[in-house]
């Protein structure tokens, strides 16, 4: 049986939304080392269990209750699904932010929790890189919205030359406004402005419209190992997630090396 992290007894197992298991069909698979990736930037969390950046399970959840009832329980249900144990552990890969305040906070301290107990590295990466990494090599801008409460918008954009993810906080009103039809919008909150969007672009519109969850655990997996493998690694003990105010974007940015 494998180990798993202890759970406390307020703990509970979420309602999942999907569960994906990739069989591996590697040799020798039982003695290879796996990644953990933790998402708790907003409502719709994951959970993934890759190898070599190659997803092997990936758990998604709506949080009906909050993360730090839910997060370890799906945690462990995870290694169950890979057949893998926290003892095989060979590093942990956790979205970043920005997203919600406590929800982040769980998500990371989790994370930080584990990398520094295993001695193994923690890599973290933007959540909306993550939503922009589908679209990534369409040839065109991409857009990446995330609901930030009170009629604000954390924004991500890149351009296909660009490196890094630009991060920005927005008032919606001021986001619409400045809509273009060449770029690509995507993310858990774009469903939410299909409408005015389409009435503003008309039939040059272009967005990714499913219905939340629209990040999953093997994004994380791909960007989280490449970043892995690059060195860019983060010290659990002094890594924060990424709160984004209005006073805050350019210190915040310059702190987790993202160009404005």
């Amino acid at each position: 049986m494998n180990p798993e992290i202890e759970c406390s007894s307020r703990q509970s197992i979420p309602r999942v939304l999907y569960i994906r298991r990739i069989r591996a069909n590697r040799e020798g698979f039982a003695k290879i080392k796996v990644e953990l990736q933790i998402d708790t930037s907003t409502r719709y969390a994951s959970v993934g269990i890759s190898s070599d950046g190659a997803s092997i399970v990936e758990i998604g959840w709506r949080s009906e209750r909050n993360h730090s009832m839910e997060l370890v329980p799906a945690i462990n249900r995870a290694f169950a699904q890979a057949r893998r144990g926290v003892e095989d552990l060979d590093s942990v890969l956790v979205a970043s932010g920005p997203g919600g305040f406590s929800a982040l906070r769980v998500g990371m301290s989790t994370a930080k929790a584990i990398a520094s107990t295993r001695s193994i590295p923690l890599v973290a990466v933007g959540t909306l890189d993550l939503e922009i990494e589908p679209f990534e090599g369409m040839g065109a801008r991409v857009c990446a919205l995330i609901s930030a409460g009170r009629n604000r918008l954390y924004v991500g954009v890149k351009d296909p030359a660009d490196t890094v993810v630009k991060v920005d906080l927005q008032q919606t009103a001021e986001f619409l406004g400045g809509l273009s039809p060449s770029t690509i919008y995507c993310g858990e909150a774009a469903p939410d402005l299909a409408a005015e969007m389409s009435a503003r672009l008309g039939g040059s519109f272009r967005a990714s419209l499913s219905a939340p969850p629209s990040r999953r655990a093997s994004a994380l997996a791909r960007l989280g190992y490449r970043k892995l493998q690059a060195g860019e690694t983060a010290d659990p003990a002094t890594v924060e997630p990424l709160y984004l105010r209005s006073s805050q974007v350019s210190a915040a940015a310059r702190r987790w090396g993202v160009r404005q």
